[in-house]
């Protein structure tokens, strides 16, 4: 294989196709959103020629069809097309969305047959992914040409504007404002501050830097097929008192126990830690909220596990089975602990990397159907998160076939552990690599 390599064909700014009115032009952030850092959350997707051939489209016309549907798509989210001010307010100035064409001289078979870090990287602008936005705008584009005539989309965005939610709401948009150009703008809500307000007295905090150590770190892609996970899924019911877990937790569960089981590998002699398992949660539901209302709306489930004899598929499904119970049950908006949380790394400036060593981070698109994103030349041949932004950290996404696609961020030497681990792969089987 030759060395691959990427050319920037142009670069312009998107603006929205109408003015923004002046009763919309200051877009005031949550207090969960100035918490956050202004991280870009990266995704890619992967068309091949014979999907753009199918519609008789040529790879060139496509950047036309994306800039004219990404410009009507910003009249609807303005204040992706404005920029951060003091990290407590978005003027939504129509300054526009970062758009790049990029060339790549490599065949797009090369990125989807296995897993290269070094190509799928190429798919991204240039350091971009989960770095802290500062000049840049909250949302960047990448049209990627292959060599072959396939083509990659991918999208940055700050998660200053949005979470994960809010952001398969702009792929899935985005996607069908390009597919049917004639077709109606999306509609939304924007929460703002109304949620979670800040104070009204004091000096607004600065934005949190969320130090990436991707660097130190590889990131590696298990699928697990649904067969599989029909059969983890009786294994865990079986052996605890969960009735019908679900494949978030089955997986979830497993993996984080197969770190633990990596992490002794290395720390062998020493005694046990306690280890703790975040994940992310959607509050829309729970607060009543429209599934297109558009902002920072979520916390996080922990469970610890303080003793090996605790750290069992069956107990640690079953821990998070009451802890998302504890969560529903609580005023997150009153009581939200992750936002606690953020606000004391905030505060107390601590490194979001070094806060917790034994602590796994999970975030789950799965209930999203993301592999189904159709600009109007069918569903993606694959779809990618760029390289982790740091170790212990994985992104659960659904695939077509109703399994679960795993993106796992963990240090090299950790790993190579990992992806040896019997019980891992009797339910997952590893990308391969090259």
């Amino acid at each position: 294989m030759k060395m691959p390599t990427s050319t920037i064909l142009s670069k312009k700014l998107i603006k929205p196709s109408s003015p923004t009115p002046s009763t919309q032009k200051w877009h005031k952030l949550s207090l969960l959103d100035q918490a956050f850092s202004n991280i870009y959350i990266p995704f890619a997707f992967f068309y091949t020629k014979k999907q753009l051939d199918s519609v008789s489209i040529h790879p060139t016309q496509i950047s036309h069809l994306l800039e004219d549907s990404l410009s009507k798509l910003l009249v609807s989210y303005y204040p992706y097309a404005g920029r951060l001010k003091d990290n407590t307010i978005v003027n939504c100035n129509d300054v526009g969305a970062d758009f790049l064409r990029v060339e790549i001289n490599i065949p797009i078979s090369e990125a989807l047959q296995k897993h290269n870090n070094v190509i799928e990287e190429m798919v991204f602008p240039q350091d971009l992914p989960w770095s802290n936005g500062t000049n840049r705008g909250l949302v960047v584009a990448q049209l990627s040409y292959f060599n072959c005539g396939g083509i990659a989309i991918s999208l940055c965005i700050s998660h200053k504007v949005g979470d994960g939610h809010s952001n398969y709401n702009f792929f899935h948009d985005w996607a069908k404002l390009t597919r049917e150009p004639n077709g109606p703008k999306p509609v939304l809500q924007y929460v703002q501050e109304s949620i979670f307000p800040p104070p009204i007295t004091g000096t607004p905090f600065l934005s949190p830097v969320c130090t990436s150590n991707k660097d130190d770190c590889i990131q590696r892609k298990f699928i697990f097929p649904i067969q599989k996970l029909n059969k983890l899924k009786s294994l865990v019911a079986s052996t605890s008192n969960v009735q019908n877990p679900t494949r978030n937790e089955v997986v979830s569960a497993l993996i984080f126990k197969c770190i633990v089981a990596a992490v002794k590998l290395l720390n062998s002699g020493k005694s046990f830690q306690p280890w703790i398992m975040s994940q992310s949660f959607d509050l829309r539901h729970q607060i009543d909220l429209p599934p297109n209302t558009i902002g920072n709306i979520l916390t996080s489930t922990y469970i610890s596990i303080a003793s090996e004899k605790y750290m069992t598929l069956a107990n640690i499904v079953t821990e998070m089975r009451k802890e998302k119970q504890r969560v529903s049950d609580r005023d997150n908006v009153e009581d939200n602990l992750f936002l606690k949380k953020l606000l004391e790394l905030a505060t107390e400036e601590k490194s979001f990397t070094k806060v917790q060593n034994n602590m796994c981070n999970f975030s789950s698109l799965v209930k999203f159907p993301v592999h189904e994103i159709d600009f109007g030349w069918g569903k993606p041949a694959k779809m990618n998160i760029a390289n982790g932004l740091h170790n212990k950290v994985i992104f659960l996404v659904g695939n077509l076939s109703g399994g679960i696609d795993a993106f796992v961020s963990l240090s090299a030497k950790v790993m190579s552990g990992f992806e040896k681990d019997k019980e891992l792969l009797e339910f997952a089987t590893a990308v391969p690599t090259f």
